[in-house]
């Protein structure tokens, strides 16, 4: 089963392939208004931006199914306006600083889940204002 491409900015994607914690994620990204497609291979990502640019990108620093910090370059190249945010554990010293220097604004992972539905109401609100012109 394939997830659907992103067709406007009312999106947030989400690289990463734990579905307990994307679950969270899509949950309080629905409250807010906003919708959550997921990436869980550079192919599924590639789709993804090929098919427009989301509002957001979240990608989990400590992914083990693929290199998070060429998913952010790829997320960087293809849609270079977009926010980044990438988390990782808060000992994982060396991921949260290679997350920084690919570009990606990073939280610890317990800041990331106590920040997340401030982070997502900020974007819904600013798609919102877009739309509106």
């Amino acid at each position: 089963m394939t997830t659907p491409p992103i067709e406007d900015s009312r999106k947030v994607l989400i690289v990463m392939s734990d579905l307990l914690f994307r679950s969270k994620v899509d949950e309080v990204a629905r409250r807010v208004g906003l919708e959550l497609r997921a990436a869980k291979s550079f192919e599924q990502l590639d789709r993804q931006l090929a098919a427009g640019t989301p509002a957001l990108a979240i990608v989990d620093l400590e992914e083990g199914t693929f290199d998070a910090f060429g998913a952010i370059a790829r997320v960087r190249a293809s849609a270079p306006g977009t926010p980044v945010i990438g988390f990782a554990g808060h000992g994982n010293v060396d991921a949260i600083q290679r997350g920084r220097e690919a570009g990606a604004t990073v939280l610890a992972r317990s800041g990331f889940t106590a920040k997340l539905p401030d982070l997502l109401t900020q974007v819904a609100e600013r798609e919102r204002a877009r739309a509106a012109g």
